[in-house]
């Protein structure tokens, strides 16, 4: 579940692009951007207005790892095969048991959720799940299909270029203003939306 900063941040984004429409009377093409703007509710809106999907999501590195005995029991890692299948560590698939329609946030989604029936008597159990009834996963294809379009663009000579002048552009004049007015300290102690932030200095 999403933070209040995070769901801050996320529905900011769509405020700007409506303010964007209001002054150009257009959308603009691709809105890059990192992983707290990310989310379904944002990739569907940019969906529905002809926006490209440049923003990053959360977990987006951690699925590009390499994985290791370590990280071989995060969500991250268990994403479905080539065959659509999500395989757990010791080699056995989840099962459908559930679709439900998640309603929360501006759009509705489809939601599958999956539940491995092996996990008793599993020498990795301990490391995979503490639930009784075994390791669940949740699954919204819609989503994944956003993702997987995310990280083709970004991978292109546009999208490298895109997330170098977000980098420079946002992140250098953002990080200027906090240091010319101090609150670098006082902003780095308090669990904030990246709009607050931008209100409170400026």
């Amino acid at each position: 579940e999403m933070s209040a900063s995070l769901v801050g941040s996320e529905m900011c984004i769509r405020d700007s692009m409506e303010g964007y429409h209001m002054a150009y009377g257009s959308y603009p093409y691709a809105t890059p951007a990192d992983a707290g703007y990310g989310s379904f509710d944002n990739y569907k809106y940019d969906k529905e207005h002809g926006i490209q999907l440049y923003m990053k999501y959360s977990g987006m590195r951690k699925e590009a790892e390499k994985k290791t005995t370590k990280n071989q029991f995060t969500r991250a890692q268990m994403n479905p095969n080539e065959e659509d299948k999500i395989i757990c560590p010791a080699n056995h698939e989840f099962t459908l048991v559930d679709t439900r329609i998640e309603r929360r946030g501006v759009y509705p989604r489809e939601i599958e959720m999956y539940q491995n029936e092996h996990c008793e008597g599993c020498p990795f159990k301990s490391k995979c799940t503490k639930s009784k009834k075994g390791r669940t996963i949740q699954r919204c294809r819609e989503l994944e299909s956003y993702k997987k379009e995310v990280k083709e663009n970004l991978s292109t000579e546009q999208g490298k270029k895109y997330m170098i002048q977000r980098s420079i552009w946002s992140e250098g004049i953002f990080g200027q203003i906090k240091e010319d007015n101090h609150y670098d300290k006082l902003l780095s102690l308090i669990h904030i939306s990246e709009p607050t932030r931008l209100a409170l200095i400026s």
